[in-house]
């Protein structure tokens, strides 16, 4: 089959959403379909926070007027009447919970913006109402609705009961050069039951930072041994952070990294945390896991579905005070790589989804 695997953020082995579209193009092909991914980026200087998703979706109309593919795997806000009947098969493929994205965005932006600018909060709920009716009206278009992870699934499934029958869920995993690499981490590692703690992600709301920093905040008070790195947050974390603990060398942040520079940065670790409010998937906790660390997150994301593999390494959060007790779980004794590679993705994928 044809396959066109839409991604909105420019193509890349840095970004999570053009991570997933390049590695399930990938693994398709693998499997004999005629799969490619495509970006509408870059957009014109037009394109505003406001109206970037309709840009997104022109750019791609524009595009499928010199082409055809049996099947059209897109996030749904893109999916307007012209898209929808522009291939056999239509699937909604989710990336992140958006509408709850949405909600904790809108709920961050009024704590910021009233009482002094209530004009520009207005005009963001105005855009975020416009986003969401687009979002839904998508899936009602979308003969398969691709959820990330079965949390998503459920909620989908209780809060829009009608598209129940259309629902499928997908998981995510590092690619296969990522995973030979963590292999080796894991392998390497030796138990050292200290207090070196490693948070990645973007500095954003719905990555729980507020509660991250009240942790960080409590725990180096409890464990004046421990020691706290922040990977991939951008420069925006530092600012936030309690100035006395960074001043010490307690907190250290790592704005950006490279794929390449993943293992080394899992290796100096004891411990992951994972504070999301709200996830797609999160990525780091199949890398951190995989490498050998424990884990403490909140009950977000991909939580759910790996903890049948990881029931001793994946842990609560926040961690009780003392040592780090190192991991115990064997992801190739558990079945992990049996579920979670990208050739038993797109096995899945074809399957559930090219088969309709």
């Amino acid at each position: 089959m044809k396959v066109l695997v839409v991604c909105h953020p420019p193509l890349g082995s840095e970004g999570g959403a053009s991570q997933t579209a390049l590695k399930l193009a990938a693994a398709l092909r693998e499997r004999g379909h005629d799969a490619a991914a495509w970006s509408p980026e870059p957009l014109p200087a037009r394109a505003r926070w406001w109206n970037r998703w309709l840009w997104q979706r022109r750019r791609l109309e524009e595009h499928l007027r010199g082409h055809r593919y049996d099947v059209l795997d897109l996030p749904a806000v893109s999916i307007s009447r012209r898209i929808a009947v522009s291939a056999p098969l239509v699937v909604a493929r989710s990336v992140q919970p958006e509408l709850l994205y949405l909600r904790i965005t809108l709920e961050e932006r009024r704590r910021a913006l009233l009482p002094r600018e209530p004009f520009r909060l207005a005009a963001e709920r105005a855009a975020g109402w416009g986003f969401a009716r687009a979002l839904v009206a998508g899936w009602r278009r979308a003969r398969i609705i691709l959820c990330l992870g079965s949390g998503e699934t459920r909620w989908m499934r209780e809060r829009f009961p009608r598209l129940a029958p259309r629902l499928r869920t997908y998981v995510e995993a590092p690619s296969p050069a990522d995973q030979e690499a963590l292999a080796a981490v894991r392998k390497a590692r030796r138990p050292a039951g200290g207090g070196r703690f490693l948070w990645i992600g973007r500095w954003v709301p719905h990555k729980g930072t507020r509660r991250l920093l009240r942790f960080l905040a409590d725990r180096a008070a409890a464990c004046p041994g421990d020691a706290f790195t922040l990977a991939g947050c951008g420069p925006e974390a530092l600012a936030d952070c309690p100035p006395e603990l960074v001043a010490a060398g307690r907190i250290r942040t790592v704005p950006s990294f490279r794929r390449g520079e993943l293992p080394a940065l899992l290796s100096g670790h004891d411990a992951g945390l994972f504070t999301s409010e709200a996830e797609g998937w999160g990525l780091s906790l199949n890398e951190m896991l995989e490498s050998g660390m424990p884990v403490h997150a909140t009950e977000a994301g991909g939580v759910e579905d790996l903890r049948p593999f990881y029931p001793r390494d994946l842990r609560p959060f926040p961690p009780p005070a003392g040592p780090v007790a190192p991991s115990v779980d064997d992801p190739t004794a558990s079945g992990y790589f049996e579920r979670f590679t990208w050739p038993r993705i797109a096995e899945r994928y074809e399957t559930e989804v090219l088969q309709a």
